[in-house]
Protein backbone atom coordinates (compact mmCIF):
# COMPACT_ATOMS: atom_id res chain seq x y z
CA UNK A 1 0.00 0.00 0.00
CA UNK A 2 2.66 2.43 0.94
CA UNK A 3 5.28 1.31 -1.98
CA UNK A 4 1.83 2.11 -4.37
CA UNK A 5 1.15 5.65 -2.87
CA UNK A 6 5.14 6.37 -3.40
CA UNK A 7 5.26 5.55 -6.87
CA UNK A 8 1.44 7.35 -7.30
CA UNK A 9 3.25 10.14 -5.97
CA UNK A 10 6.76 10.18 -8.01
CA UNK A 11 4.18 10.06 -11.68
CA UNK A 12 2.28 12.61 -9.64
CA UNK A 13 5.27 14.94 -9.55
CA UNK A 14 7.15 13.74 -12.71
CA UNK A 15 3.30 14.84 -14.58
CA UNK A 16 3.20 18.11 -12.97
CA UNK A 17 6.79 19.24 -14.47
CA UNK A 18 7.35 17.74 -17.89
CA UNK A 19 5.44 18.37 -20.90
CA UNK A 20 4.46 15.30 -23.04
CA UNK A 21 6.37 15.00 -25.97
CA UNK A 22 4.82 14.91 -29.61
CA UNK A 23 5.62 12.02 -31.56
CA UNK A 24 7.12 13.50 -34.19
CA UNK A 25 9.54 15.31 -31.77
CA UNK A 26 12.33 12.86 -33.29
CA UNK A 27 12.33 13.28 -36.42
CA UNK A 28 11.64 17.37 -36.21
CA UNK A 29 15.26 17.12 -34.45
CA UNK A 30 16.77 14.61 -37.41
CA UNK A 31 15.51 16.44 -40.07
CA UNK A 32 17.05 19.79 -38.34
CA UNK A 33 20.49 18.03 -38.17
CA UNK A 34 19.89 16.59 -41.96
CA UNK A 35 19.55 20.98 -42.82
CA UNK A 36 22.42 22.12 -41.23
CA UNK A 37 24.47 19.20 -42.39
CA UNK A 38 23.63 19.99 -46.27
CA UNK A 39 23.77 23.66 -45.67
CA UNK A 40 27.45 23.09 -44.68
CA UNK A 41 27.92 21.06 -47.77
CA UNK A 42 26.03 23.10 -50.06
CA UNK A 43 24.17 20.61 -51.51
CA UNK A 44 20.21 20.95 -52.03
CA UNK A 45 18.63 17.19 -50.93
CA UNK A 46 14.99 16.09 -51.20
CA UNK A 47 13.77 13.22 -48.97
CA UNK A 48 10.81 10.66 -49.67
CA UNK A 49 9.01 8.70 -47.62
CA UNK A 50 9.47 10.26 -44.08
CA UNK A 51 6.93 8.96 -41.69
CA UNK A 52 5.86 8.62 -38.32
CA UNK A 53 2.57 6.93 -36.80
CA UNK A 54 -0.22 8.06 -33.83
CA UNK A 55 -1.95 5.15 -32.81
CA UNK A 56 -4.16 3.71 -35.82
CA UNK A 57 -3.19 7.19 -37.86
CA UNK A 58 0.08 7.98 -39.93
CA UNK A 59 1.72 10.77 -41.49
CA UNK A 60 3.87 10.25 -44.70
CA UNK A 61 5.36 13.33 -46.08
CA UNK A 62 8.32 13.94 -48.52
CA UNK A 63 10.91 17.03 -48.07
CA UNK A 64 13.03 18.82 -50.20
CA UNK A 65 15.61 22.01 -49.20
CA UNK A 66 17.18 24.41 -51.45
CA UNK A 67 20.43 26.54 -51.03
CA UNK A 68 20.38 29.67 -52.46
CA UNK A 69 24.00 31.73 -52.12
CA UNK A 70 23.51 35.60 -52.69
CA UNK A 71 26.45 37.99 -51.86
CA UNK A 72 24.00 40.95 -51.90
CA UNK A 73 21.49 39.66 -50.07
CA UNK A 74 20.34 42.17 -47.01
CA UNK A 75 20.66 39.64 -44.25
CA UNK A 76 22.68 36.85 -43.32
CA UNK A 77 19.81 34.79 -44.07
CA UNK A 78 16.39 34.25 -44.91
CA UNK A 79 14.08 30.60 -44.68
CA UNK A 80 11.16 30.51 -46.78
CA UNK A 81 9.18 27.14 -46.00
CA UNK A 82 5.66 26.31 -46.75
CA UNK A 83 4.22 22.37 -46.44
CA UNK A 84 0.87 20.69 -47.26
CA UNK A 85 -0.17 17.23 -46.10
CA UNK A 86 2.31 15.16 -48.17
CA UNK A 87 5.05 17.68 -48.26
CA UNK A 88 7.69 20.12 -46.85
CA UNK A 89 9.75 22.28 -48.95
CA UNK A 90 12.21 24.69 -47.44
CA UNK A 91 14.73 27.37 -49.13
CA UNK A 92 17.32 29.57 -47.39
CA UNK A 93 18.75 32.16 -49.31
CA UNK A 94 22.36 33.26 -47.44
CA UNK A 95 25.24 35.77 -47.55
CA UNK A 96 28.23 33.29 -47.55
CA UNK A 97 30.10 36.14 -46.08
CA UNK A 98 27.99 36.03 -42.57
CA UNK A 99 29.12 32.39 -41.74
CA UNK A 100 29.97 30.45 -39.53
CA UNK A 101 29.49 33.65 -37.52
CA UNK A 102 25.25 33.80 -37.55
CA UNK A 103 24.99 29.80 -37.30
CA UNK A 104 23.88 29.68 -34.37
CA UNK A 105 20.80 31.73 -35.31
CA UNK A 106 20.51 30.10 -38.84
CA UNK A 107 20.25 26.79 -36.73
CA UNK A 108 17.62 28.19 -34.20
CA UNK A 109 15.23 29.31 -37.21
CA UNK A 110 15.80 25.96 -39.12
CA UNK A 111 14.60 24.17 -35.88
CA UNK A 112 11.59 26.50 -35.49
CA UNK A 113 10.76 26.17 -39.09
CA UNK A 114 10.31 22.95 -39.42
CA UNK A 115 8.49 22.60 -35.89
CA UNK A 116 6.40 25.27 -37.57
CA UNK A 117 5.39 23.24 -40.38
CA UNK A 118 5.16 19.65 -39.13
CA UNK A 119 1.74 21.12 -36.65
CA UNK A 120 0.97 22.08 -40.38
CA UNK A 121 1.57 18.47 -41.25
CA UNK A 122 0.13 16.91 -38.39
CA UNK A 123 -3.17 19.40 -38.34
CA UNK A 124 -3.82 17.84 -41.90
CA UNK A 125 -2.84 13.85 -41.26
CA UNK A 126 -4.36 13.46 -38.23
CA UNK A 127 -7.65 13.67 -36.94
CA UNK A 128 -6.99 14.87 -33.06
CA UNK A 129 -5.60 17.90 -34.59
CA UNK A 130 -7.80 18.64 -37.25
CA UNK A 131 -9.05 21.90 -37.17
CA UNK A 132 -11.38 24.25 -39.39
CA UNK A 133 -9.45 26.43 -41.37
CA UNK A 134 -10.95 29.54 -41.35
CA UNK A 135 -8.55 31.58 -43.47
CA UNK A 136 -6.29 30.74 -46.42
CA UNK A 137 -3.77 33.63 -47.53
CA UNK A 138 -3.33 34.96 -50.79
CA UNK A 139 -0.18 37.41 -51.53
CA UNK A 140 -0.83 40.59 -50.27
CA UNK A 141 -3.58 39.61 -47.98
CA UNK A 142 -4.06 40.35 -44.10
CA UNK A 143 -1.27 39.64 -42.12
CA UNK A 144 -2.79 40.20 -38.95
CA UNK A 145 -5.77 37.30 -40.23
CA UNK A 146 -3.57 35.37 -41.34
CA UNK A 147 -0.98 35.44 -38.27
CA UNK A 148 -4.37 34.51 -35.98
CA UNK A 149 -5.97 32.22 -37.86
CA UNK A 150 -7.57 28.83 -36.35
CA UNK A 151 -3.86 26.92 -38.24
CA UNK A 152 -1.42 29.28 -37.90
CA UNK A 153 -1.29 30.25 -34.04
CA UNK A 154 -0.60 26.58 -33.27
CA UNK A 155 2.16 26.36 -35.79
CA UNK A 156 4.00 29.83 -34.96
CA UNK A 157 3.70 29.14 -31.32
CA UNK A 158 5.32 25.44 -31.95
CA UNK A 159 7.66 26.84 -33.52
CA UNK A 160 8.88 29.78 -31.21
CA UNK A 161 8.82 27.37 -28.34
CA UNK A 162 11.60 25.57 -30.25
CA UNK A 163 13.52 29.18 -30.80
CA UNK A 164 13.26 30.02 -27.47
CA UNK A 165 14.74 26.25 -26.04
CA UNK A 166 17.41 26.53 -28.65
CA UNK A 167 18.88 29.68 -27.78
CA UNK A 168 18.16 29.57 -24.11
CA UNK A 169 15.59 32.47 -24.08
CA UNK A 170 11.85 32.83 -22.61
CA UNK A 171 9.09 32.36 -25.43
CA UNK A 172 8.12 35.71 -24.43
CA UNK A 173 11.57 36.67 -25.92
CA UNK A 174 11.44 34.38 -28.59
CA UNK A 175 8.11 36.30 -29.81
CA UNK A 176 9.66 39.48 -29.50
CA UNK A 177 12.92 38.60 -31.73
CA UNK A 178 10.56 37.20 -34.12
CA UNK A 179 8.03 40.83 -33.87
CA UNK A 180 11.66 42.75 -34.89
CA UNK A 181 12.51 40.26 -37.93
CA UNK A 182 9.04 40.89 -39.35
CA UNK A 183 7.28 43.78 -38.16
CA UNK A 184 7.72 45.12 -41.43
CA UNK A 185 5.10 42.98 -42.47
CA UNK A 186 2.54 44.58 -39.94
CA UNK A 187 -0.36 47.02 -41.47
CA UNK A 188 0.04 48.66 -37.99
CA UNK A 189 2.73 46.70 -35.87
CA UNK A 190 2.22 48.97 -32.43
CA UNK A 191 -1.67 48.46 -32.57
CA UNK A 192 -1.64 44.86 -33.94
CA UNK A 193 1.49 42.74 -32.30
CA UNK A 194 0.21 42.97 -29.11
CA UNK A 195 -2.87 41.46 -30.27
CA UNK A 196 -1.14 38.86 -31.75
CA UNK A 197 1.20 38.13 -29.25
CA UNK A 198 -1.54 37.88 -26.19
CA UNK A 199 -3.29 35.53 -28.57
CA UNK A 200 -0.05 33.75 -28.96
CA UNK A 201 0.99 33.15 -25.40
CA UNK A 202 -2.66 32.64 -24.79
CA UNK A 203 -2.10 29.53 -26.69
CA UNK A 204 0.80 28.40 -25.28
CA UNK A 205 -0.20 28.60 -21.87
CA UNK A 206 -3.80 26.55 -22.26
CA UNK A 207 -1.36 24.24 -24.35
CA UNK A 208 1.04 23.61 -21.52
CA UNK A 209 -1.95 23.25 -18.87
CA UNK A 210 -3.46 20.42 -20.92
CA UNK A 211 0.37 18.78 -20.94
CA UNK A 212 -0.38 19.46 -24.86
CA UNK A 213 2.91 20.57 -25.74
CA UNK A 214 6.57 21.00 -23.49
CA UNK A 215 7.60 23.11 -21.08
CA UNK A 216 8.65 26.79 -21.56
CA UNK A 217 9.90 29.48 -19.65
Amino acid sequence: MLKNLIIEKIVDRLKNNLINERKSDEISLKLSRLVIMYFKKDEDFTMEGIQFDRGDEYANFDMSCSFIKDNNFNHPFSIDAGSDMQSLDIEITYRPKDFPKHMNDLVAEVKETIEHELEHIEQQNFEDMSIIYNYDREDGEDNFKYLTSNQEIPAYVRGLIKRAKTKKISLSDAMEEWFKENQMKFDNPDKEWPIVKKMWMGHANDMRSKEKIKKFK
